[in-house]
């Protein structure tokens, strides 16, 4: 049996996106607290894997979960209570995904250690390789982004990071993603989990580790809703410096601004985002049904996911 311990994980990424080692209760652990984080692996010569996780959740909240799938195949959701799970596959090469999938708004992801932690992969033979290189477009959002509540109204449970509207369209743009996103956070707003303001959890992992931002082949934001309740003055002062900020942490990559699905703010964002000379897409009518009037079900997920791959692919290409 082979072991691969975080940091051997780690050099598997070649762009690390939100992930980062931590020790957690003495234990080393590839760590995010980002629901919606993913990795990506190949297998060479393995017929078993075994993925083991430290079951880190707040006292209170239900079971964090975990989705894998095998080449673009169906997704599996494990339970992270359970310690660990097995992946079973044949000795050929195949590609690997694993994706944070289920939290809830009262682990104290921010700064109480309680974000998604991975502790060794085990292998019975073979080795595992960094996957072949896809575009990578990043997302900074909220729980919408995130994949909150697409399945139903069940925390962690009814998450789908990997079928919400982000994980539709990378599939159809045969792309990987990095999820900049936390529930109920925006430029105003704090989010759950002890999180701050965007401004802030875009320049950091949690309340003690900066973030070296990546180098995405794109770059969408969409946030907004949550700051709906702040007078518009406010807001589009906040928006404005959050745009300023998100320009100079990415100055090459093409930053697309996507109006929220609820067309909060929809205007002040136009002109903001024209003033800093950035795209906008507008998704007026991109979804038709929601889990609770703002979160976006699983037919409206895929809808809107379908119509973001369709703008995104040109800007691809």
């Amino acid at each position: 049996m082979n072991y691969y311990s975080p940091r051997s994980l780690y050099s598997l990424i070649p762009q690390h996106g939100r992930w980062f080692i931590k020790e957690i209760n003495n234990v080393s652990t590839l760590y995010t607290t980002n629901l919606g984080s993913r990795l990506r692996f190949t297998t060479n010569g393995i017929s078993k894997l075994t993925v083991n996780v430290l079951d880190n959740r707040n006292e209170l909240s239900p079971s964090q979960i975990y989705a894998w799938r095998i080449d673009n195949g169906p997704w599996h959701r494990e339970q992270a209570s359970q310690n660990s799970w097995k992946i079973k596959t044949n000795p050929e090469s195949h590609l690997i995904e694993i994706i944070t999938a289920g939290n809830t708004d009262l682990d104290r992801v921010w700064s109480g250690n309680q974000g998604f932690a991975i502790s060794s992969v085990e292998i019975d033979q073979g080795t595992l390789e960094s996957a072949p290189s896809v575009p990578v477009i990043d997302f900074i959002g909220d729980s919408i982004t995130a994949g909150c509540w697409v399945a139903g109204r069940h925390a962690s449970y009814d998450y789908r990071p990997e079928r919400n509207y982000v994980g539709t369209a990378v599939d159809l743009l045969h792309a990987t993603d990095v999820r900049i996103a936390y529930s109920a956070g925006g430029v105003l707003r704090q989010a759950t989990g002890e999180v701050p303001t965007a401004e802030h959890f875009l320049t950091h992992l949690d309340a003690s580790t900066p973030w070296k931002a990546n180098n995405p082949d794109l770059v969408v934001v969409n946030l907004g809703v949550n700051d709906r309740r702040f007078p518009l003055k406010q807001f589009t002062s906040r928006y404005d410096h959050f745009l300023s900020l998100v320009t100079s942490l990415f100055p090459t990559p093409p930053i697309l601004i996507m109006i929220p699905f609820s067309q909060t703010f929809a205007e002040p964002i136009r002109r903001l985002a024209s003033n800093h000379q950035l795209p906008v897409i507008e998704t007026t009518g991109w979804c038709t049904t929601y889990t609770d009037g703002l979160h976006p079900d699983q037919p409206g997920a895929t809808e809107s996911g379908v119509r973001l791959a369709q703008k995104l692919s040109n800007w691809l290409k």
